[in-house]
């Protein structure tokens, strides 16, 4: 049995696709399925029912920027094709609009595990961010509870190319604002290895969240939370300067222990002056202890494809392709030099690959357990057996 083919394309709209497609299969490549990352600015229908003509099944998402290599796009669409045997893999898309987006999530594994005994799962939501209501860790937990803590779950959030109002998760023929999407692969037949790599240094102490409520923090022991982060940041602001305050300029990031393996980042929202709280997204509790933590440099780059090297070496020496969901919190951080990270971990593998940025990205930490996360770069090699 010969493993999986893989192909990757992009273009700037629908023709460009169609064509670039066409070229794919030439050569008699008959893809199965087509992992979709696409501008919101485009026409997702069009897309849809072209790749759909096709017999390929999509797994699709908007985004905050996407590439197939180490040029970074924005406002275009980048395909990962691949031949997968049909009876190894399935789409599902559930909507949550007038549902608890837990109990959603627990219905889908549960389909998911009814069709493999242990499924394997990518994953993207869309949602409203005018709510801040960011599908994380609930969900993977939600997954967990029917599938087992030893699931692998890797993906990453739809985006909006920085509008930051509401992102797409999409099959071939159904879309959704408000969505779960799951690719549910055959663990048996298909392998899957990845790593959460952010390489962002923390530093100082160890502190205790000790008053959270919601994804708002007030306290981190027992001092006024925002105030604690000024001067963290060696800012002395006026009360005028503080309300226009925005964390994102200043790369605002806690890196918060887990009992087991690596830490997971967490950047901090907004910042309410009136009871110097701050907003976390992705979820933070009391009792977490968090650092702080430095903006990333040039080394950081330089460590995540180290990082894709031990695994190509220890874990899957070769793969079929690869997959990468890259915060678009990095894009803002590292500019020209996200191309050097992505193509880093892509010229480990040396396979076709697609990815995008996005608004939060899942992925199992070293030695640790599968996150949520922000600010952080998830990529994952696929093979089949």
């Amino acid at each position: 049995l010969s493993h999986m083919k893989a192909k990757s394309i992009k273009g700037k709209s629908t023709e460009e696709i169609k064509k670039a497609l066409e070229k794919a299969t030439s050569d008699g490549f008959k893809p199965t399925l087509a992992f979709v990352f696409i501008s919101i600015k485009q026409d997702i229908d069009a897309v849809c029912t072209f790749l759909n003509e096709q017999n390929i099944q999509i797994f699709g998402a908007t985004t905050g920027g996407e590439f197939i290599d180490g040029v970074i796009s924005a406002g275009t669409i980048a395909i990962l094709l691949v031949d997968l045997d049909p009876s190894n893999f399935m789409i599902l898309l559930g909507d949550y609009h007038d549902k608890d987006p837990e109990s959603v999530a627990k219905e889908m594994a549960g389909k998911a595990k009814e069709q493999f005994k242990n499924p394997s799962f990518i994953i993207s939501n869309s949602f409203e961010l005018a709510n801040s209501n960011v599908m994380g860790e609930p969900i993977v937990r939600a997954i967990e509870t029917v599938c087992g803590k030893n699931t692998i779950i890797w993906g990453g959030n739809a985006g909006d190319d920085f509008i930051f109002k509401e992102t797409v998760v999409f099959t071939n023929h159904q879309s959704t604002k408000r969505g779960i999407l799951l690719l549910v692969l055959y663990g048996d037949k298909i392998t899957m290895k990845g790593l959460a790599a952010s390489g962002q240094k923390a530093v100082g102490t160890e502190k205790i969240i000790t008053k959270a409520v919601g994804d708002w923090v007030y306290e981190i022991e027992n001092q006024p939370a925002a105030e604690m982060v000024l001067k963290f940041l060696g800012l002395d602001l006026t009360p005028e300067e503080a309300e226009t305050f925005n964390p994102n300029d200043h790369n605002v990031v806690f890196s918060v222990s887990r009992d087991k393996g690596d830490t997971v980042l967490r950047s901090a929202g907004v910042f309410d002056w009136k009871n110097k709280s701050i907003f976390i997204l992705g979820g933070i509790k009391e009792g977490d202890k968090v650092r702080l933590t430095l903006p990333p440099d040039f080394e950081v780059v330089d460590e995540v494809s180290k990082d894709a090297d031990r695994i190509h070496k220890e874990e899957l020496s070769e793969a079929d392709a690869l997959l990468m969901f890259s915060c678009i919190g990095r894009l803002g951080q590292f500019g020209p030099l996200m191309g050097e990270e992505i193509e880093g971990v892509r010229q480990v593998f040396n396979v076709p690959m697609a990815g995008f940025f996005t608004y939060g990205e899942f992925g199992r930490t070293k030695n640790g357990n599968n996150e949520f996360h922000n600010n952080t770069c998830c990529w994952v090699a696929l093979k089949e057996k």
